[in-house]
């Protein structure tokens, strides 16, 4: 118990946690949901059910320092190193740090490029600050995985002095990727140093093009609104409709926010769920077009991943809907056998690791991601300095 490692993932309505040991071997895990949403929040822990959690627990930092004294002490003991998942790194992180008074002030000063993150991932810091005064604390940034992207694939069209600013492409959902970049030897073999596209599905989705390990292309950008449908984002839109939308709002940029992040995407068009399990059930017409949609615009982002990284070796499904939505894969994968992939319908419907034929031209896989293992291993190098 001496050596827990607390790893700490703080999305926009949610709080990911887990414990693990000095060997990184997973001690316990769990999720607190509906953060913010005016719903009683929900604790999962392991495989028990739901737990609904006092009303009062409202916020991120509330909850966490109620994880930290009530869950996770009890369990684990006395805390040696908690990582942090932090969404954006800028410019300025491009691997894992200590956090102490001056990291922790250029993460603040990166917040308004990830307002519905940033300062969440701040209230975990200062709660275990609070909670566990001392113990050493390391933040793993979502974007770092992207900083080997070429910088003509970081710039937009638009005069240098906005790039200077920090308006950039920077791409996210970097521990995802780096997990799965890890596991890729183990499935691909002499293959993992080839071109792979891997494809982060879940509420947030996004693209990612590795060649020999390092990122070369991603299809989110400034924000995590760019590039593919998600479950309430709408994914790449013609700028010239944001202008119209904040136009039509009266000028109200807050209101087509709210619309852009938690209006749009699957919710939006299906008008029933953001959730793909709901809309692959539902069988409505609008749910049908929501998800036909869904899988269009993955597939044309697939094409131009493979574009930009001269073909792919191997494709991966990786996330919620990546791991769980066969009949998503299935889609996508037919839709691509002008690549050379053909569907093993077996193997796909039982979540296996390979969902392509011995005879594909290119394979496709599943893997499970693990954001929290990478944090922790993360925080274990730096307790070992």
């Amino acid at each position: 118990m001496a050596d827990t490692i607390l790893a700490l993932n703080c999305g926009s309505s949610s709080v990911k946690f887990a414990a693990f040991d000095d060997a990184l071997e997973c001690r316990f895990r769990g999720q607190v949901e509906n953060i913010g949403s005016g719903l009683k929040p929900r604790l999962r822990l392991g495989g028990a059910a739901p737990e609904t959690l006092d009303a009062a627990l409202d916020d991120h930092a509330s909850i966490i320092g109620y994880l930290l004294d009530e869950v996770i002490a009890p369990r684990a003991g006395a805390l040696r190193a908690v990582g942090h998942r932090v969404v954006h790194g800028g410019t300025v992180f491009s691997e894992p740090v200590r956090i102490d008074d001056d990291t922790r002030r250029s993460i603040t000063e990166l917040a308004p490029l990830a307002p519905s993150h940033q300062p969440h991932n701040l209230a975990g810091i200062d709660a275990v600050a609070a909670s566990a005064p001392g113990v050493l604390q390391v933040a793993c940034f979502d974007t770092a995985f992207h900083r080997t992207i070429p910088e003509h694939r970081q710039l937009m069209a638009l005069p240098r002095r906005f790039a200077d600013e920090g308006l950039r492409r920077f791409g996210f959902h970097g521990l995802s990727y780096e997990r799965i970049v890890s596991r890729l030897p183990y499935v691909l073999g002499n293959r993992a140093n080839g071109p792979v596209v891997i494809a982060h599905l879940g509420n947030g989705c996004s693209l990612s093009g590795v060649v020999a390990g390092h990122c070369a292309w991603t299809s989110m950008g400034f924000t995590p609104l760019d590039g593919l449908m998600m479950g309430t984002r709408p994914g790449r839109l013609d700028p010239g409709a944001v202008l119209w939308l904040v136009e039509r709002h009266g000028g109200d940029a807050a209101a087509v926010d709210r619309l852009l992040n938690k209006g749009s995407g699957l919710m939006g068009v299906s008008g029933v769920s953001p959730d793909m399990r709901t809309l692959l059930a539902d069988g409505s017409k609008d749910a049908e077009l929501a998800v036909a949609m869904f899988v269009d615009r993955l597939v044309q982002e697939i094409g131009s991943a493979a574009a930009a990284i001269g073909g792919f070796e191997a494709l991966v499904f990786t996330g919620g809907i990546g791991e769980n939505a066969e009949a998503i894969r299935a889609r996508v994968v037919e839709a691509l056998d002008w690549l050379g992939l053909v569907l093993d319908q077996k193997a796909n419907d039982r979540h296996a690791l390979t969902v392509t034929t011995n005879g594909s031209a290119r394979s496709a896989h599943v893997i499970g991601t693990d954001e929290e293992a990478v944090i922790a291993a993360a925080a274990r190098c730096y307790r070992r300095d």
